[in-house]
């Protein structure tokens, strides 16, 4: 049974990144073991979640930049990377389907989440999710 709006709100942020003392909060998250996807421009990493969900990733560019500050380029790469990421995510078994989200606006990064309450299968395979998105260039750290 999909989730009410309110639950898959409350599910999202409740996904957890690990604390940190100093530094770019954005950067510092994005450590190599955290990583499932990067390209020149992008970034995509895992958060730890609840058993109920399948996947909690979050989409963030590399270098420091907000909502609106986006050029044309950039942007036209979040909408392809967007879509294929939501395209695969839900082509996976264990996935619901995918909510779309971006809070956290005064942090450094652009940054969005992807959120797939799972459909009872466990945790989505982030290998093949990387691998999937790697298709269209970048790379699977997965």
């Amino acid at each position: 049974m999909p989730l009410s709006p309110a639950e898959a709100y409350e599910q999202i942020v409740s996904a957890t990144r690990p604390a940190l003392q100093d530094g770019c909060p954005e950067c510092l998250r994005a450590t190599t073991d955290r990583i499932v996807w990067e390209d020149e421009y992008w970034i995509l990493t895992h958060a730890d979640h609840d058993a109920n969900v399948a996947a909690a990733l979050l989409l963030q560019t590399r270098e420091h930049s907000k909502v609106g500050q986006l050029d044309d380029d950039l942007a036209s790469q979040f909408g392809r990377i967007s879509n294929r990421l939501v395209r695969i995510i839900e082509s996976t078994p264990q996935a619901e389907y995918v909510d779309v989200s971006r809070y956290g606006a005064d942090r450094g990064h652009f940054h969005t989440w992807f959120f797939a309450p799972a459909a009872g299968d466990g945790a989505a395979d982030l290998h093949l999710i990387a691998t999937k998105l790697a298709n269209w260039g970048g790379d699977a750290r997965a």
